[in-house]
């Protein structure tokens, strides 16, 4: 039986018109880009945003539409709270120039649990979830995350420290071999690379700890002048980026890209135990990650 999977790029022709009529004295559809913007710009109010790919099916999604429906109640949270429910292909307001939804790369069932931000009335974004992903909401989880966010108690998850720590011999074993968690690490020569080469090189790596900070992946560096090479790494010319698989950390993979961010990124991606949080196989961002990251922007630039 094939199984029925929403979204889609172009939409499809009742875009327009499929939210039902009963919802529409509390629930609003995401305007564009400058009326929502300029709605929250005026009031300040704190907003909760649900999407899912639903114009298609919208009757099998009507239950995440009832509950916002219910949070949205004059008695309940309707005077404290705007309440966006929409389809995840209109979310491309929150960033206009590069958001797109394709069915082939990001496509989800109506089955799949909504994607739920919430805005506070100073601008923070939450997510409703952690960084694998949404958490599968019902009426008295999501009141409590509306009213965390309303009263300015919501938090992010804890992510680790983004700082790709340096690593020498007399610390090696420590630092790389103990516990099971994926290991990366970058062998450079601060003399023979020259300092343009290692200035980008450094760079390099301190974006992809920010990018990789939500990951339980660990990141080392090891300056390898003027010392030796730990055993099992063959340092054929530096930069050399290795990955040790948590628990096969005695064969460690060499990767074969030209040494960039991106490519130490999807190297990564590709060899991880389990695939990451925040990042498919192929390195390329999850959807849940990628939106928390638009809806950000488009808040702080407000």
């Amino acid at each position: 039986m094939s199984q029925h999977y929403c979204g889609y790029n172009p939409p499809p022709p009742n875009f327009e018109t499929f939210f039902p009529e009963k919802y529409k004295d509390r629930l609003q559809r995401l305007p564009d880009f400058r009326k929502l913007r300029s709605s929250w710009e005026i009031h300040k109010r704190p907003t909760l945003v649900v999407l899912h790919v639903f114009a298609d099916d919208i009757g099998a999604l009507e239950k995440w539409i009832d509950m916002a429906y219910q949070l949205a109640a004059p008695g309940c949270l309707g005077g404290e709270m705007d309440f966006y429910v929409d389809d995840l292909w209109k979310s491309f307001i929150f960033n206009e120039d590069d958001f797109s939804f394709l069915r082939i790369d990001k496509g989800c069932t109506v089955d799949s649990y909504p994607l739920i931000y919430a805005a506070s009335s100073t601008g923070e974004v939450f997510f409703f979830g952690d960084f694998t992903g949404p958490h599968l909401p019902d009426l008295e989880s999501l009141r409590h995350f509306c009213d965390q966010v309303i009263n300015g108690t919501a938090k992010e998850p804890t992510a680790r420290d983004p700082k790709v720590e340096s690593v020498n011999l007399d610390r090696w074993n420590e630092l790389v071999y103990a516990g099971d968690n994926d290991v990366a690490v970058c062998f450079y020569n601060s003399l023979q690379n020259g300092e343009e080469v290692n200035r980008r090189l450094m760079s390099d790596l301190d974006w992809l700890g920010r990018n990789l900070k939500q990951e339980s992946v660990l990141l080392y560096k090891m300056d390898i002048h003027g010392t030796s090479v730990p055993k099992k790494f063959v340092v054929e010319s530096t930069p050399s980026f290795f990955f040790l698989p948590g628990t096969q950390k005695h064969n460690p993979l060499r990767c074969k890209y030209e040494i960039n961010m991106w490519t130490m990124l999807k190297f990564v991606a590709e060899n991880s135990s389990e695939e990451l949080s925040y990042y498919n196989r192929r390195g390329r961002v999850k959807l849940h990650a990628e939106l928390l990251t638009h809806i950000k922007d488009y808040f702080s630039l407000s």
